[in-house]
């Protein structure tokens, strides 16, 4: 990894899977974000839009991974974001209540009904036939589809997946027979451009460090940045992506490196 401590200055890490799974930290995860901290900004990302940035930010607080508000990018906060910078200020809202929070948070109005002119769509525990109903008599009516992501399923546990955003967006999708118009959270780069703009790094001074071939690295090769992949067999070899068992194997090595 000596490669990269020429130019590089913020790592950026996913969450579920990698800090933590469940309420549980994995190990070596306090140790590496407080070793990384000596020398690097650290920045934490997470397609999770069940949760607000504040409700992410406590409980990486509560693990001990110590971090500020504005050092958390979720899907949740992210697709607000994109909501408000193109201008759609008028919405229905397939997703959790910490999603709709983070929706009118930044201003944006929440219709519950088919009256709404844009549908955005969110990991949802409550989603059902009706709001596919909803959701597609807005999309046939010429709606912007915006999806916070297309993960098919996530983390709950050790060994254990609950189906993702992506699975209630194929629902939809079905049956409106249209793809979404924009997807927010990786591997799409808006996060990361997010990053890059807060905190004044080009693409070429960030590393990604996740567990996902097809989420989280392809983002930092989407957006020309290094990454770390971490305890996954699955993988194209590439110039850009430094491959680790674990974090405890990554932390040694960073500090055989320092």
């Amino acid at each position: 990894m000596s490669e990269l401590n020429e130019k590089i200055k913020l790592f950026a890490f996913d969450l579920d899977g990698i800090l933590y799974i469940g309420d549980n930290a994995m190990p070596g995860a306090v140790e590496l974000v407080n070793h990384l901290r000596e020398k690097y900004q650290v920045v934490f990302f997470t397609n999770n839009s069940s949760k607000t940035s504040r409700q992410v930010h406590e409980k990486l607080n509560k693990l001990r991974i110590e971090c500020a508000l504005n050092e958390v990018y979720t899907s949740s906060s992210a697709t607000a974001d994109y909501l408000k910078e193109s201008g759609i200020d008028d919405v229905y809202v397939v997703g959790s209540k910490g999603f709709r929070e983070e929706i009118r948070g930044h201003g944006i109005r929440i219709v519950d009904d088919d009256s709404a002119k844009n549908l955005v769509v969110g990991l949802d525990f409550d989603f059902s036939y009706d709001k596919i109903a909803i959701a597609l008599s807005i999309l046939l009516k010429g709606g912007k589809f915006i999806v916070c992501n297309k993960d098919r399923s996530f983390h709950a546990g050790e060994n254990k997946f609950l189906p993702g955003c992506g699975a209630i967006v194929g629902a939809i999708s079905a049956a409106a027979d249209k793809k979404p118009d924009f997807i927010v959270g990786k591997p799409n780069t808006y996060i990361l451009s997010k990053i890059s703009k807060d905190f004044n790094v080009e693409h070429d001074e960030i590393v990604v460090v996740g567990d996902s071939y097809e989420s989280d690295i392809k983002m930092a090769l989407n957006y020309k940045s290094k990454s770390i992949l971490i305890n996954n067999n699955d993988y194209i070899a590439h110039e850009d992506i430094i491959v680790f068992k674990d974090l405890k194997e990554l932390l040694n090595y960073r500090r055989r490196e320092k």
